[in-house]
């Protein structure tokens, strides 16, 4: 039986037709940047080029104790995290199997998941002041809405007749939770998490914009207000790496675990 090969297959070309089109695509895009302010299309003072954030970059890495703005916002973000995925994966399986659980605290949590966080920022800076604590509870609070209503979501999802089928053979409750809930509930756990990882890293970012003393978002407001867009930029960089990758992370580890549930 013969393949149909693609063009790009047939030329030795090792990657893929989707992937080629993305790397052309972003190649096209810092093309235009560095030449349209070059040709006066673009005011370059505002929009900086390419070559002036590498050249940006450099100084940063050197000049800049970028490490201790990095370690301030990552221990940020990792403790807010944490704490948002240990109190949400429980409180979701509990809202997920209990009704009167949901009749209690629904309302509540998501009257607080509709409430941008910025709302609550100024209560949680006066609160816990300015320094790491008041990031923290940004975190947190970014991060534990998504994970809970897809945690209680893939539990609600679950096999009925399999968990009927599990009872009848004499499971209870735990076994019923640990071998069905759980694992048929762990695709939306993880897509909770990759949600909640882009607001966690908006919550640091925000909250460190609004008031701090140091971190990467205190950099961005100084580099802001100075109008060095290219130094600005570098950052702003940083920052979309970091969720982007944390977020394949996690995408990666979604689709693993949707491969290996029983169908």
């Amino acid at each position: 039986m013969t393949t149909v090969q693609s063009d790009a297959e047939k030329f030795g070309w090792p990657l893929s037709r989707s992937t080629t089109i993305s790397m052309l695509a972003v190649v096209t895009f810092f093309v235009l940047w560095q030449v349209a302010p070059a040709l006066g299309l673009v005011n370059g003072r505002f929009t900086s080029q390419p070559s002036k954030v590498i050249i940006a970059a450099i100084e940063v890495f050197r000049t800049d104790n970028f490490l201790f703005h990095a370690r301030i916002s990552l221990t940020e973000f990792v403790l807010g995290f944490s704490l948002a995925l240990a109190v949400s994966v429980p409180l979701g399986a509990l809202l997920g199997t209990s009704r009167y659980a949901r009749l209690l605290l629904d309302p509540p949590l998501m009257a607080l998941y509709i409430a941008p966080t910025l709302i609550l920022l100024p209560i949680m800076v006066i609160w816990l002041g300015i320094d790491l604590p008041s990031k923290i509870a940004v975190v947190f609070l970014g991060a534990i809405f998504p994970i809970i209503v897809n945690t209680m979501a893939g539990m609600r999802e679950a096999d009925a007749q399999l968990i009927r089928a599990a009872r009848s053979f004499g499971a209870n409750r735990f076994d019923v939770f640990t071998r069905i809930l759980i694992p048929s509930s762990l695709p939306s756990i993880l897509m909770g998490v990759r949600l909640a990882v882009g607001r966690g890293v908006l919550g640091v970012v925000v909250g460190e914009l609004y008031v701090s003393q140091a971190g990467v978002g205190h950099q961005l407001m100084t580099y802001g207000s100075a109008m060095r867009i290219d130094r600005l930029l570098v950052y702003a960089l940083i920052i979309s790496i970091f969720g982007y990758t944390l977020t394949s992370l996690v995408r990666l580890m979604e689709n693993r675990v949707r491969n290996w549930r029983p169908q």
